[in-house]
């Protein structure tokens, strides 16, 4: 019995030595971790807008509310003093949006998409021959009427 004692004991030191050893290269890798995340700037970061959308609903997007889309102002009327009126539409036309188009003549009977030389255009079929193509910003860039 007295042989496994001092056994036991002689790896107590060892043991100690170990997991103050591990300990320490524990503390090491977590406050060099923590120096890095204190010290490098965020890669990235995102700002999201909050908006109102044109039905009334709310908008989120991630560029400031008085733009439409990136790299363009929004859409307002003429300037003050110009002699342009303002005017319902009663057909799609050059510019519109889906919705837009929705509002005016309703959902397509048929909904195509093709692949053109100006790049990949969505086609909207009334029937009676008429039709509105989209492109890849979802605008109209034609009418058929």
């Amino acid at each position: 019995m007295m042989h496994s004692q001092g056994g036991e004991r002689s790896r107590g030191p060892v043991a100690i030595a170990f997991v103050a050893s591990a300990v320490r290269s524990l503390m090491s890798k977590s406050i060099s971790i923590l120096i890095f995340a204190f010290c490098v700037p965020p890669l990235a970061s995102a700002e999201i807008f909050k908006c109102a959308g044109k039905n009334g609903t709310d908008l989120y997007q991630n560029f400031p509310c008085q733009f439409d889309s990136l790299g363009s102002s929004q859409t307002a009327g003429p300037p003050a003093g110009s002699k342009a009126k303002l005017t319902k539409a009663s057909e799609p036309a050059v510019g519109m949006t889906p919705d837009e188009v929705r509002a005016l003549w309703g959902e397509p009977l048929e909904t195509v998409e093709d692949e053109q030389r100006q790049g990949r255009i969505e086609i909207w079929r009334y029937g009676e021959s008429r039709s509105v193509q989209f492109d890849r910003k979802h605008r109209v860039i034609a009418v058929q009427r």
